[in-house]
């Protein structure tokens, strides 16, 4: 699938559609049980990633086939394929929770509680380290996949799958682009 060719609308009922840019017509629709909540193109152009209900599903981005479908813990708002290897997904929903899933077999490995009201967008740095989650209660957390350790500078804490993990704010902001990341209370340039 060309991307720049493509591009993906999730309308109000039970599926999404795949649009040709050129000729503006549906070149194909994926059929879901449940609203579509969230919709993703993976970085490599491989997959497509929606949530659904209580459902995250990987299409075939160039055949448009079902790939995989796992049933979650809960209604899930959204959810994201781990850019580079494709071997974990991120799912956020009503449960207030961020949950880490292994791609090939849907085993939670991971989960991160911080929000105080339902998820409703989860995304993925361009590098796979880590990991954004909007909330219906204001916020935006930061999220690190793995332990990153820079005595040097100030860092953030946050709960990560191997427990309590050190992220440094300076590290991740590089790593999710078009996040700025301030002290509370304190303003920056963009």
């Amino acid at each position: 699938m060309h991307i720049v060719q493509h591009y993906i609308t999730h309308p109000c009922f039970c599926n999404c559609r795949l649009w040709d840019l050129r000729s503006n017509k549906i070149v194909h629709t994926l059929e879901t049980k449940s609203p579509v909540t969230s919709a993703e193109v993976s970085q490599d152009g491989r997959y497509i990633t929606t949530a659904d209900g209580s459902t995250v599903k990987f299409w075939d981005a160039n055949h448009f086939g079902l790939v995989k479908s796992y049933d979650m813990p809960c209604s899930v708002e959204s959810a994201s394929l781990e850019p580079k290897l494709g071997n974990k997904f991120i799912a956020g929903g009503e449960d207030m929770w961020v949950r880490v899933f292994d791609f090939h077999t849907g085993e939670e490995i991971g989960c991160n509680k911080g929000h105080h009201g339902p998820v409703h967008c989860v995304r993925f740095s361009p590098g796979g380290e880590s990991y954004a989650s909007g909330s219906e209660d204001g916020t935006i957390r930061i999220w690190q996949i793995g332990p990153v350790t820079h005595e040097d500078n100030e860092s953030v804490s946050g709960n990560g799958p191997s427990g309590k993990v050190k992220a440094v704010a300076e590290e991740v902001a590089r790593n999710i682009e078009g996040f700025h990341i301030i002290k509370e209370g304190k303003t920056t340039d963009a």
